[in-house]
């Protein structure tokens, strides 16, 4: 029997995203497994400030500047300066993935999440529901067909499901088009056609948002919602139109890629964090709250003697003598003033 070659021969598309495709897969994954078995503390501080880097990253992708200190005080109402606008567009962006990633998965593409974040739009709810993987013959051809459908919505003709001037109907139409690719390429598939199509001006957030909420309902991250802002800034290759598509959506891997790995080195320097302050917990009572107040740290980005104490449910005094304990093991101070002070690991 003559064993046929020419069946599992990749095609020429296929074969120059296989590399980039499976390192943003192996770093997100194990990035993801590392969240979902990392003790509770450290896994919540390390989301808590992807949510953070990630709406930096958004308003930096768009040319304006947002200090992370300015972001972190400013939503404890503590500002040191007068607030811009830039940091008012960031707080916005920081809400929207704040209540991306509470929701459930796949909440981004029911009736309520593309009101929210999209505006009105045909139901898209199954948009992310996983399906087996298709053979290469079948990648070729939905890559063809997405090849096609972009080059459509780039010359302005119509396509059967949208009208010429609807964007967000386009959009979705190629969204559709990527429901039987692999999650990774179909997330880089949908970034891409946002960043053509620009469905929603002056809210380029919401396409790394929607395409981390797909990798999400795809059950590629469930332990986190991805920080894609994050990995288009921290990524090497940068994203232009006038490259061709699959140049593009290599590109837009590797920020997949990037930004799963910065978000664990942000996890590594917490857990540094931790075990550099807990070395002064070494030789305390056993009823010491000092380990507690490592945790509050490590585990929320900005902590006040206030919200300490009432997180500990000790007295502002007790906070001080704490924080004094840590001595030069305790973060850095925010404010820089001598009342209202803050500490983070930001």
């Amino acid at each position: 029997m003559v064993y046929d070659v020419d069946a599992i021969r990749l095609p020429a598309a296929w074969r120059g995203l296989t590399v980039p495709l499976e390192a943003a897969s192996d770093a997100l994954v194990r990035l993801d497994e590392r969240l979902a078995r990392a003790d509770p503390v450290l896994a919540d501080g390390a989301r808590a400030r992807a949510h953070l880097f990630d709406a930096q990253a958004a308003l930096h992708l768009d040319g304006e500047l947002v200090a992370l200190e300015d972001l972190v005080l400013h939503e404890a109402a503590m500002d040191v300066r007068r607030p811009t606008l830039a940091l008012s567009r960031a707080v916005a962006v920081l809400t929207e993935r704040r209540r991306l990633a509470a929701a459930a998965p796949g909440w981004a593409f029911s009736d309520a999440g593309w009101g929210l974040l999209a505006g009105p739009g045909p139901d898209a709810e199954d948009d992310a529901e996983e399906t087996e993987e298709p053979d290469f013959a079948a990648i070729d051809r939905l890559l063809a067909r997405t090849r096609r459908t972009l080059a459509d919505h780039m010359t302005g003709a119509p396509t059967p499901r949208a009208a010429p001037d609807d964007p967000l109907a386009r959009w979705q139409r190629i969204l559709d088009e990527t429901r039987d690719l692999p999650a990774l390429l179909a997330a880089a598939i949908a970034l891409d056609a946002w960043l053509v199509l620009d469905p929603a001006p002056r809210r380029g957030h919401r396409g790394p948002l929607l395409a981390a909420a797909l990798l999400r309902a795809r059950g590629k991250a469930g332990a986190h919602l991805p920080a894609l802002s994050l990995g288009l800034r921290e990524a090497r290759a940068r994203w232009s139109q006038a490259r061709p598509l699959p140049d593009r959506l290599t590109g837009l891997l590797g920020a997949v890629e990037a930004s799963a790995r910065a978000v664990g080195r942000d996890l590594d320097r917490l857990a540094l964090a931790r075990e550099v302050m807990l070395r002064a917990c070494a030789g305390r009572r056993r009823t010491s709250r000092l380990p507690q107040l490592v945790d509050l740290f490590v585990g929320t980005p900005l902590v006040t003697v206030a919200s300490a104490a009432r997180a500990l449910a000790v007295s502002p005094q007790a906070v001080e003598g704490m924080l004094a304990e840590l001595g030069a093991a305790r973060p850095r101070e925010l404010t820089e003033r001598r009342r209202y002070r803050a500490w983070g690991i930001v």
